[in-house]
């Protein structure tokens, strides 16, 4: 069980039995673990212990477990999430799925199915530390390499995929993330269709779906420069400033 230990498991499920039964086989498995009874202690508990692992019962009277969830990806976009629950929930576990959660188990929870899924669970969670190491060990100087190649790669990107080169393009590095910016990147039609500020939205949406067609490209671009599994996570246009922001953080 050694695997486990680093695990920090919040588990919020409204059944008192089904919750205690569980609790007992997570206490001697993990690292640590807490339980809540319902979404607004679970929300609660989440910001007192800050765990690496969230299991989620989705229906709970008051506020849902997918009401519990979009609340805390406001706050924490990529801690693990575990989903339980039946069958005939299938509709509310697509739309967990929507969200971006990847886990789930079906009541009665099978304990065997449940610790092959925590032992994956816990490997992603190590492997995405080590890439983090491995981000806080570049030095400035690889660093500014890095975000030169991937500038050079992000502008080849734009340039061949739309026919328009932007004003400008900057490549960011943190601990836990790259960012692409890019200035006055937008093509003839999107900046005529944005002339008129009602418009803006639409122009917005232009350039939104073009990154999201070449978010493969990037992820493999930003993979192969880092040595680290790369996802695109977050893409934001303003149709004001003619500015884009791509976030990529590790898988």
């Amino acid at each position: 069980m050694k695997d486990l230990e680093n695990l920090n498991v919040l588990y919020i499920e409204d059944d008192a039995a089904t919750r205690e039964a569980l609790s007992k086989f997570l206490k001697l498995r993990v690292g640590r673990m807490t339980s809540a009874a319902s979404g607004e202690e679970g929300l609660g508990k989440f910001r007192e212990y800050c765990p690496n692992l969230l299991i989620v019962d989705l229906i709970m009277p008051g506020m849902s477990g997918l009401e519990m969830i979009g609340e805390i990806r406001k706050q924490d976009r990529d801690c693990p999430i575990l989903i339980t629950s039946t069958v005939s929930e299938v509709n509310t576990v697509l739309e967990a799925v929507d969200m971006g959660i990847v886990h789930y188990i079906i009541k009665p929870i099978d304990t065997e199915d449940l610790e092959r899924k925590l032992f994956a669970i816990a490997e992603e969670i190590r492997r995405k530390q080590n890439c983090n190491r491995v981000f806080e060990r570049i030095s400035l100087e690889k660093r500014g390499v890095i975000e030169d190649v991937l500038r050079r790669e992000f502008l080849g990107i734009l340039k061949n995929t739309s026919g328009k080169g932007p004003q400008d393009v900057k490549v960011l590095l943190f601990e836990d993330r790259m960012e692409f910016l890019a200035v006055e990147a937008w093509t003839t039609m999107e900046k005529t269709v944005s002339a008129n500020r009602r418009n803006i939205a639409v122009a917005e949406q232009f350039r939104t779906l073009f990154y999201q067609e070449v978010t493969e490209m990037l992820e493999a671009r930003a993979t192969q420069a880092v040595g680290c599994p790369m996802r695109v996570t977050s893409i934001a246009v303003d149709g004001l400033k003619r500015i884009d922001r791509i976030v990529l953080t590790i898988v």
